[in-house]
C-alpha cells in the first residue's frame, strides 16, 4: 500500500514477520489480536511500532539558535541526556504541531504526528533562509518504537542495559549490540518510553523486549496519551488552539523567559495578564462513541444546558465506553450542578488529570 511504500524495506519485512497489519494511513491496525491488544494496554508491558510518526533531523552549526527562535520551549536545555516537549505556533499563538525534541549523535530531532510531516517541514524550511541549518525527513531511516508498562523500567534496565528514571530523561543503550539506540522516558500513566535507532539494532531491541511483553496496535497505544492527558495535534486540529488550551504549559513546553518565538506575544499575554478560559480535559463516557480530532462532543447538564467540547483524542476504553481528551470552557463547566450525560442520556465523567489545571497561573 502507498502509506508503507516509503518505509525501510528491511523494517517493513520485519514488522510483517511479526504479523503487523497496516491500514491505508500506514498505521498498524492490529498484530492479529485486535480485541486483546486493547486490554493489554492496562498494565503492559506492551510494545508498538511508531514509524508512522514524522521525524525531522535538524542539523548544522545554527540548528540550536534556529529552533530556539521557532519553538515555544527553551531548546538550549536539550542535550544528549535531556529531551523535552515543545510546540510550533503560528503568529496568533495557535499550535501547529507538538514536538518531542531530542538530541541524537550531535543533531536535533523533532518527532511529531505523521499527518503533519510535509506541512511542518515546508513551513520550517521557509524560515531557514541563509542560516546553516538543514532539515531532513528521516522517519524511514531512524526507527521509532514505543514501550510501556507498570514495570517497563525494569525491562529497559535488564534487556536494554539502560536506566532512565525521570520524564524526558534520555540515555543511549550500553549494550554492545544496541549502542546506537536512544531511550527517552516520556509522560504516561506508568513507565513509558520512546526509542530511536537504526534498523538492525532496533530489531534487536524488539526481540529483547518481546521476551517479556506483548504487542499492541497504533490506535490503542493512544490510550496511554489520553490517560496521561498529553496533547496530540494532527492535521485535523493544527492551528486551532493556543498552547495553554492544550495544557502545554503543564509540560514545561512553553518558556516565558527565553525571548521571541512565533505567537510568543499572545501566549505570554494570556500567561501574565489574562485568564485561561479553556483547558484540555479527560472525559470518560459510559457509551462507546466514535469521535475524531476536531469533532464536537455535546454533553448535557441536569438543567438541559448543552456544553460543547472539542475532541483532541478519543478511543474506545479498555473495559467499555470511551476515553477522550477534549477542550472545554472552564467557566461553563464549573457552573454545572449535578452529573453530565451524553445526548443519549449516558453518564459522562470529567476525570482528574495527572496535573493541576486549576492552580493560579
Amino acid at each position: 500500500m502507498q502509506a508503507t511504500a516509503a518505509m525501510d524495506a528491511t523494517w517493513l519485512a520485519f514488522l510483517e514477520s511479526q504479523n503487523a497489519q497496516f491500514d491505508e494511513t500506514g498505521k498498524i491496525s492490529t498484530f492479529g489480536e485486535a480485541e486483546l491488544e486493547r486490554f493489554l494496554i492496562k498494565h503492559g508491558p506492551v510494545l508498538t511500532n511508531l514509524t508512522h510518526q514524522a521525524l525531522l533531523k535538524v542539523s548544522g552549526s545554527e540548528a540550536e539558535s534556529f529552533l530556539q527562535g521557532q519553538l515555544s520551549s527553551d531548546v538550549k536545555q536539550v542535550n544528549e541526556n535531556r529531551a523535552q516537549l515543545s510546540s510550533y505556533c503560528d503568529p496568533k499563538g495557535n499550535v501547529l504541531a507538538v514536538f518531542l525534541v531530542f538530541k541524537y549523535q550531535g543533531n536535533f530531532y523533532l518527532s511529531f504526528d505523521g499527518s503533519l510531516a510535509e506541512t511542518i517541514q515546508k513551513r520550517l524550511q521557509m524560515f531557514v533562509m541563509r542560516s546553516d541549518v538543514k532539515l531532513e525527513n528521516v522517519s524511514n531511516s531512524l526507527i521509532q518504537l514505543g514501550f510501556a508498562g507498570e514495570f517497563a523500567d525494569l525491562d529497559v534496565q535488564r534487556r536494554l542495559d539502560t536506566k532512565v528514571k525521570e520524564a524526558f530523561e534520555a540515555e543511549m543503550s550500553k549494550d554492545d549490540g544496541m549502542q546506537d539506540v536512544l531511550i527517552i522516558k516520556v509522560p504516561g500513566p506508568y513507565h513509558k518510553y520512546a526509542l530511536f535507532g537504526p534498523v538492525e539494532q532496533m530489531q534487536t531491541v524488539w526481540n529483547n523486549l518481546r521476551v517479556n511483553c506483548d504487542l499492541t496496535n497504533n490506535y490503542d497505544w493512544q490510550l496511554l496519551d489520553i490517560a496521561a492527558a498529553v496533547p496530540n495535534v494532527t492535521a485535523a486540529n493544527s492551528g486551532q488552539y493556543t498552547a495553554q488550551f492544550l495544557n502545554l504549559d503543564k509540560f514545561d513546553a512553553i518558556n516565558f523567559k527565553k525571548g521571541c518565538f512565533p505567537g510568543q506575544e499572545i501566549i505570554a499575554r494570556i500567561h501574565y495578564r489574562g485568564k485561561i478560559t479553556k483547558r484540555m480535559l479527560r472525559i470518560r463516557l459510559e457509551e462507546e462513541i466514535h469521535l475524531q480530532a476536531g469533532d464536537t462532543l455535546k454533553l448535557l447538564d441536569p438543567q438541559a444546558k448543552t456544553h460543547k467540547l472539542e475532541i483532541i483524542n478519543c478511543r474506545p476504553a479498555i473495559f467499555g465506553g470511551t476515553l477522550c481528551n477534549a477542550i472545554g470552557t472552564l467557566k461553563s463547566l464549573d457552573s454545572i450542578e449535578g452529573d453530565l450525560t451524553t445526548e443519549n442520556g449516558q453518564p459522562a465523567i470529567i476525570e482528574p488529570l495527572p496535573y493541576s489545571i486549576t492552580d493560579e497561573e
